[in-house]
């Protein structure tokens, strides 16, 4: 079998790669990795009418996802061996997808113990996050860096103040600003989640060009939207979303490096609980199925990226961060990588998402770009 797009020409013997060359193919298409998501949320164990973990992979499959990273807000939390085993167990596929556990900095989310880093990397976390619930006390985030740094693992930050109410910007950058004066004291590796606004991306770049071991990423719904003037559930995450000024900071500071990742904080609730009045939705937002043909829409036909450097924040640098190689796309291996057609106009429907959540800010819209197919040895498989 051989593939041929405009970049590469793939062949494929028994759904092992034999040869890549340039490709001189349908100037439309585009061949690319599968994507690596570094911040999703499966709901399984515990909150299984929200998602579960196959349908979290059906989604991700979707949309072009190879490796996806939970984290670990189920119920019980992953913050022990029991329901990490339990993730790694019940998300065997047939797609190929990976699926690596990010397991919590402290017992229970909100406790001041620090889990066992070195026992839940060895059985197979990637890194470890409180995301949902912010780590406050700066002395338990300290402590947690520094055994990090011995342990070689990865901390992700839910960066927010709750002194101010989660619309205020000064929630977020804050706690961005504190963050990264104990990463400055103590040293060690510390990834930024969700960054949403102008004067978070001016630290991240400061701290950056002073040299500290920082990493950041963003979500699509940040370099897409701003704030609506009527509140809807479907537009409720956390952090909300922000003004125009904020919008074109997102933008600038993944053009520039300051944001080096797009994640989609893949957060999915029931279709009852998003279609609640503003007050009573809870906070999130359904994102693999979108993630790519956003990131075309609004970064590379407005200039911001090249579509090379936007398959740098969806494959390249997330697999960087987490100390992951890249698989599927090497001369010997398991076929398993995406064939995007760069010039396809599609319409958001909801209805069809894969996921459980079917409820979507983007409902509607006309994106440009799309992964339509994916390569798992010698299967092809239409999206």
């Amino acid at each position: 079998m051989e593939i041929n797009s405009r970049n590469l020409k793939i062949t494929i013997e028994d759904g092992i790669i034999t040869n890549i060359e340039q490709g001189s193919g349908d100037k439309c298409l585009y061949i690319s990795p599968r994507f690596v998501e570094l911040h999703c949320h499966l709901r399984e164990p515990g909150l299984e009418e929200k998602e579960t973990l196959q349908s979290g992979i059906n989604s991700a499959f979707a949309g072009g996802y190879g490796i996806i990273c939970p984290m670990p807000n189920t119920k019980p939390v992953c913050d022990n061996i029991q329901t990490l085993e339990y993730i790694l167990d019940n998300s065997k596929n047939p797609y190929g997808i990976l699926v690596k556990p990010i397991c919590a900095i402290t017992d229970n989310l909100n406790s001041s113990n620090l889990v066992d880093f070195k026992e839940l990397k060895n059985k197979g976390a990637v890194a470890f996050s409180n995301d949902g619930k912010p780590v406050e006390d700066m002395e338990i985030l300290k402590k947690a860096l520094i055994k990090a740094k011995e342990e070689g693992v990865l901390i992700i930050s839910h960066s927010e103040n709750t002194e101010y109410q989660p619309e205020d910007e000064r929630s977020e950058w804050t706690a961005v600003e504190r963050e990264i004066n104990v990463v400055r004291e103590v040293g060690g590796r510390l990834h930024f989640a969700h960054i949403s606004t102008k004067k978070s991306v001016e630290l991240i770049r400061g701290a950056k060009q002073e040299g500290l071991n920082i990493t950041a990423e963003t979500a699509p719904h940040y370099f897409t939207f701003e704030a609506p003037k009527i509140k809807s559930g479907r537009f409720k995450m956390n952090p909300p979303l922000r003004t125009s000024e904020d919008v074109e900071a997102i933008r600038e500071g993944l053009k520039d490096g300051s944001i080096d990742i797009i994640a989609t904080d893949h957060a999915p609730h029931t279709d009852f609980e998003k279609l609640q009045p503003y007050e009573n939705s809870p906070f999130g937002i359904t994102g693999f199925e979108t993630a790519f043909s956003l990131g075309m829409t609004n970064l590379v036909l407005n200039g911001y990226l090249t579509l090379e450097g936007l398959i740098d924040k969806l494959v390249y640098n997330p697999l960087k961060i987490i100390g992951l190689k890249l698989y599927g796309f090497n001369i010997g291996e398991k076929a398993e990588f995406n064939i995007i057609d760069t010039d396809k106009k599609w319409v958001v429907e909801g209805a069809k998402f894969k996921t459980k959540s079917k409820i979507t800010p983007y409902e509607g819209l006309e994106l440009t770009g799309k992964v339509i197919k994916t390569v798992v040895g010698n299967k092809i498989y239409e999206l």
